[in-house]
């Protein structure tokens, strides 16, 4: 039930012999002592209205005080129903007696009832103002409670029009700019709000009384206002998580993002974020402010440590922040358990461009392989040339080329998988010419070399039984001349190399 506004009937009809003094104490609403000797005042300037009881009014009206003071409501209604179907009965008891029942019925929690009464009190013209301004303040307190705002916002205001600024205090103006806010009418509210604002002492503000601030200013886009009560609350109750979103979240709509970054970092340091999604944005931030070093590693301890959930979306997460902080062998791991979890083709291609990147270059091939395999990559002929890479830095020529040559299907690939293909080729050409070029080099050698020695053997006579010259013929020269010095080729033409092919680990030699 809503506490209405210092209600209190305590000072009601004590007895039928002083009824009349009594009357001034019948306020429905609790004055204070200037306020109830304003009332004596105004009583005694009333030009002689008659705010006195019979004694057969009086005698009701202190039956039901007493029942309301017994709590029993209910039955106070039926006692001053009698009293209001007395003939002849006075505007002043009448008043009194539906300010009674007004209040039995707001005790029994009948609120239409109760400000029907109370307006039906106000109307029969025998209340004193002060009266009446307080009356009202509880009929606008109910009529709002009721969801009708407008009604509630202008008995409101009438109370304040007919008692001042005195009748302003800092439950009414904040009644009023929770009803305007209610209704929606935050330009005619934000007064209230303002004045609430002013009226409360700032010691006493409560989380309340920022927060009705801040949607004022929200609902009106006066941002320099929400800077101001947010950074209020945040230099008041520091520990305050969601002022702290709050204030990050203004500051992130208002284009300072780095700020927001600050604000979050501040809030993760000082343990507030506890939500798996929080930590992962904090470390997206990092990731975004080009510190995904320092983004990585907030992630992946609070994954070990439970506190950020473990699925696929955090862990690709977790090794693209890796990757981009270029922390290749942290990555691998993660990308591994990654590949195996989902089995997609694109997370082994990065698992292979990991590895290779740590020149694990047996592992990167199965891993470019296995993506080509398990397809669904956006650009396949990259993940060949790739591949063909890996392949050439193995030693393996031959199929270096046939993974450049599949690079070189694709239109995006194709310039760099032919610049492969193209060097790879020549390179191998030149092999096979140097390799014909030294062996043109030995054949020249070895002519020379069997001559000098079949010279030397001729002057030494150096013969066999056959009587043929004999030389001790080089090593190196045996395929092509026997012990008398004669050519073992009579095919090649003399000056000519024999017919040799480069293998691959000719080639590889060569080009180291």
């Amino acid at each position: 039930m809503i506490r209405l506004n210092g209600f209190d009937t305590s000072g009601l009809l004590r007895s039928v012999a002083t009824l009349a003094l009594a009357a001034a104490m019948t306020t429905i609403v609790l004055a204070d002592a200037d306020a109830q000797r304003r009332n004596r005042n105004q009583e005694e300037e009333n030009d002689g209205a008659d705010r006195t009881f019979t004694a057969r009014v009086g005698e009701i009206v202190l039956e039901a005080q007493e029942q309301q003071g017994n709590d029993q409501f209910s039955a106070s209604i039926d006692t001053l129903n009698r009293a209001l179907g007395i003939d002849g009965i006075n505007p002043y008891e009448r008043s009194v007696c539906l300010q009674l029942r007004g209040r039995a019925y707001y005790e029994t929690e009948r609120t239409s009832q109760a400000i029907q009464d109370w307006q039906g009190a106000i109307a029969t013209g025998a209340m004193l103002s002060e009266e009446i301004v307080n009356l009202r303040i509880n009929i606008g307190q109910l009529l709002i409670a009721n969801e009708q705002y407008n009604e509630g916002i202008r008995s409101l205001e009438q109370a304040i029009e007919m008692g001042g600024e005195e009748a302003v205090n800092v439950g009414v103006a904040r009644m009023l700019a929770q009803a305007y806010g209610q209704a929606e009418r935050y330009r005619e509210g934000l007064r209230w709000a303002e004045r609430f604002w002013e009226l409360r002492p700032a010691a006493e503000r409560s989380r309340g009384d920022y927060s009705l601030m801040l949607f004022y200013y929200q609902q009106l886009d006066d941002v320099p206002n929400q800077f101001r009560i947010i950074e209020g609350m945040v230099a008041r109750w520091p520990t305050e998580k969601s002022n702290w979103r709050s204030y990050a979240s203004l500051l992130a709509q208002t284009g300072r993002e780095e700020d927001a970054f600050e604000a979050n970092k501040i809030m993760y340091i000082n343990g507030m974020l506890t939500e798996s999604r929080e930590i992962v944005a904090v470390a997206q931030y990092y990731s975004f402010y080009e510190y995904p070093y320092r983004g990585a590693v907030i992630l992946e301890r609070e994954l070990n440590a439970g506190a950020v959930e473990r699925t696929s979306s955090n862990l690709q997460l977790l090794s693209n922040m890796w990757r981009q902080a270029r922390e290749w062998e942290r990555a691998i791991p993660v990308l591994r358990q990654l590949a195996q979890t989902t089995g997609d083709g694109d997370d082994y291609l990065k698992l292979a461009e990991a590895l290779f990147q740590e020149q694990q270059l047996a592992e990167a091939e199965e891993a470019f392989q296995e993506a080509l395999n398990r397809g669904g990559l956006d650009r396949p002929g990259t993940a060949w040339t790739m591949l063909g890479n890996v392949r050439e830095e193995l030693g393996r020529t031959e199929s270096a080329l046939a993974a450049f040559r599949e690079g070189a299907r694709y239109n995006y690939s194709r310039e760099t998988a032919n610049g492969w293909i193209q060097f790879l080729v020549g390179r191998q050409q030149e092999a096979a010419n140097r390799v014909r070029i030294r062996e043109r080099v030995r054949q020249e050698e070895c002519r020379f070399a069997v001559e000098d020695l079949r010279a030397t053997a001729t002057l030494l006579g150096e013969i066999d039984d056959s009587g043929r010259i004999v030389i001790d013929v080089p090593d190196n020269c045996r395929d092509l001349y026997n012990q008398y010095g004669e050519r073992l080729n009579q095919n090649v033409a003399e000056g000519e190399e024999a017919p040799a092919e480069a293998t691959e680990d000719d080639t590889e030699s060569d080009a180291g």
